[in-house]
């Protein structure tokens, strides 16, 4: 048994199924975000409330002091829920921006800076498609502040994703390098 079929046994067969779960992955958070601008202004707004009201308990919880008479003021409201709504832009594109990294580490022989490239490019393109169907909820709008906020969000991904890779590299050479000693003992 050569060397090259050690390090090879069914890795061709894991790669073709982690490339599908990824693939999955990724068209099922694209459904999440389409899902997110389908909904009109009014749920929106309540879904960014909800957080808020969370929020307040969370501060309330962990300090013990009451904000309710701050966020009461419609101003201070108003910019907490407008952070809200960004985070929760980048958020999702954060996550996306993961996911597709991560399906273009499954590719060997791709360059890094091409794989980071066409990651923010593909999450680009997503935002810039999801305001365009933004526009036609009732209520709602296209924004291009959103887009790059949605690929700052990416980029943050991208960053992060690197994280893993150097992480999931790391265990995987290690692992390698264990079936090759294996290997090596086999034959002594």
């Amino acid at each position: 048994m050569k060397k090259e079929k050690v390090l090879r046994d069914n890795s061709h067969r894991w790669l073709l199924f982690a490339r599908f779960c990824l693939i999955v992955l990724i068209l099922v958070w694209m459904y999440v975000i389409f899902r997110f601008s389908a909904q009109n202004g009014t749920n929106s707004h309540e879904a960014s409330d909800h957080v808020v009201d969370l929020l307040q308990r969370i501060v309330y919880v962990m300090t013990g002091k009451d904000v309710s008479v701050i966020l009461a003021t419609g101003s201070y409201r108003m910019y907490i829920e407008f952070a809200v709504r960004k985070c929760a832009h980048m958020f999702i594109y954060f996550v996306l921006s993961i996911n597709v990294m991560l399906l273009l580490f499954t590719y060997k022989r791709m360059p890094m800076l091409k794989r980071m490239f066409i990651s923010l490019l593909v999450c680009f393109l997503y935002a810039c498609t999801d305001e365009f169907h933004q526009r036609f909820s009732a209520g709602r709008g296209a924004s291009f502040r959103d887009v790059l906020i949605d690929t700052s969000g990416a980029a943050f991904g991208l960053i992060a994703a690197l994280i893993i890779f150097c992480v999931i590299f790391t265990i995987y050479t290690t692992h390698q390098q264990r079936k090759i000693a294996k290997y090596n003992a086999s034959l002594q």
